[in-house]
């Protein structure tokens, strides 16, 4: 059965509670069950990115959630594994030899290779798209559209803000590899910390109350994308927060957002499609699929 004005919610945390300004894993192990627990009794679903060191640090409890339906993804940040600069400072070489060492070891931990790829801060550079392709990943999540952090290797003004084929010479244009990126949900119209960073849904950063109209404005944006074309939702957040915790502020929002995604979806006539990165690529290429054999 078709779904009628549907749109892909896909909620993601970035797992790195062993990082060495946060080094607990009792808190990530937590984290983590309260966020699936969660997603899970609300119907939702979600991808976790996992840098090498949690994925060592707690293999059972990701096979159990990968069982569960939640997706994982590979996350690295750089300096955790012994470089000195941001994702984006590095040639398509050195990417290479970085991230293809670090999904080594996260699939040695789980027992299997994870498909769906974020980078640490959103840093990327023109390499990073091609270098995901060639390590063998079906979809990633890098971009955060609005971004300029040049301290951060992160800039993303000007990209494309929904879920697209990427480009093999310009992370800011849409393109025809087979590698899909799903963007994180951002608003550039909002811009935070001194003009460098768009307004997302990453939990922790508001309350509720914020997180509405902008949820509000979010699915208006999306309702109005060409007929045909995938609708994506992505939210974001980190397994340095105690989600297991009823009492705890991040929880409390988190809950309340699926609340008003519910509510407002309903007000405009959208179906929430429960979505795992990886499921949204997919849904993305068989759009394209379709549009194609239209025009032939």
């Amino acid at each position: 059965m078709t779904a009628h004005n549907p749109i892909h919610v896909c909620w993601t945390i970035d797992c790195e509670a062993t990082q060495m300004a946060i080094d607990d894993t009792a808190l990530g192990i937590r984290s983590l069950r309260g966020f699936s627990d969660l997603l899970q009794t609300n119907g939702c679903a979600g991808t976790l990115f996992v840098v090498p060191g949690d994925a060592r640090a707690y293999p059972a409890l990701l096979r159990e959630l990968a069982a569960n339906g939640l997706q994982i993804g590979l996350h690295f940040h750089p300096q955790e594994e012994g470089y000195e600069d941001y994702c984006g400072a590095y040639t398509a070489e050195e990417q290479h030899a970085m991230y293809g060492r670090a999904l080594e070891q996260v699939a040695e931990a789980v027992g299997f290779v994870p498909e769906t790829f974020r980078t640490g801060n959103c840093s990327a550079n023109d390499s990073t798209f091609p270098v995901t392709q060639e390590l063998g990943f079906t979809s990633c999540s890098h971009s955060m559209p609005g971004r300029n952090l040049p301290g951060l290797r992160s800039n993303w003004v000007n990209a494309p803000l929904s879920v697209h084929s990427t480009h093999r010479a310009n992370r800011l244009l849409e393109g025809d590899m087979d590698l899909v990126e799903v963007p994180v949900t951002t608003d550039p119209d909002s811009m935070l910390w001194s003009g460098g960073h768009p307004q997302d849904l990453r939990v922790e950063l508001f309350d509720a109350k914020n997180h509405r109209y902008l949820i509000d404005k979010i699915l208006s944006r999306e309702q109005a994308r060409p007929s045909g074309l995938v609708r994506t939702v992505v939210i974001l957040t980190h397994n340095i927060f105690d989600y297991s915790d009823p009492a705890d502020f991040r929880r409390q929002t988190l809950r309340q957002m699926i609340r008003d995604f519910e509510q407002l979806a309903e007000q405009k006539g959208l179906e929430l499609i429960p979505s795992t990165i990886g499921a949204a690529a997919r849904a993305h290429r068989r759009a394209v699929a379709r549009s194609e054999a239209e025009v032939r």
